[in-house]
């Protein structure tokens, strides 16, 4: 009996200590997408004007992206700034267009997000100019109460005719 009484007393303490989560409604989760989209935007910019302290404003203390090359598997902060600095000698202008197709999962209580969506990209070196159509996915988390990109992965668009001469 007094074992069966301290496993009860033991269960009742530890899940009053768990904080409970919270699940958010969906008015709230409306707010938290568009906030996460606002977050995408930010980056886009601050890629856009080639900001380095703007671009780790929106991203989490530990991020991992795959880039559009099979050698593009940023992993750490170094890297990161590495790759965006290379991408920004070589190219005079880049700019991204509105965001397409836009999907985000989010859990209920607003902490994990997941986003896909599309994007036009302009890119300028010297009087060359590539028009793409990027599909990106960003994993976002929820850190000291604010939404931060923690992954994603960015493939070039092929389709059409390019595609199909591409596979010959």
């Amino acid at each position: 009996m007094k074992i069966t009484l301290l496993i009860i007393l033991f269960t009742i303490f530890a899940f009053s200590c768990c904080p409970e989560q919270k699940e958010l409604s969906a008015d709230q989760i409306k707010l938290e997408k568009e906030a996460v989209i606002n977050v995408i935007k930010a980056y886009n910019k601050a890629a856009d004007a080639k900001n380095f302290s703007a671009m780790v404003e929106t991203l989490a203390g530990e991020v991992t992206f795959f880039g559009t090359d099979s050698a593009e598997v940023i992993t750490t902060f170094s890297d990161y700034k590495k790759q965006m600095l290379k991408q920004w000698e070589y190219y005079d202008e880049m700019k991204f267009g509105e965001l397409y197709d836009v999907h985000i999962q989010m859990d209920k209580q607003g902490t994990l997000a997941s986003a896909i969506f599309g994007v036009p990209i302009t890119l300028r070196r010297g009087d060359k100019v590539e028009n793409h159509f990027l599909r990106v996915a960003r994993t976002l988390k929820k850190e000291k109460g604010k939404w931060v990109i923690s992954s994603g992965i960015v493939a070039i668009a092929r389709t059409g005719e390019q595609f199909v001469d591409n596979l010959q």
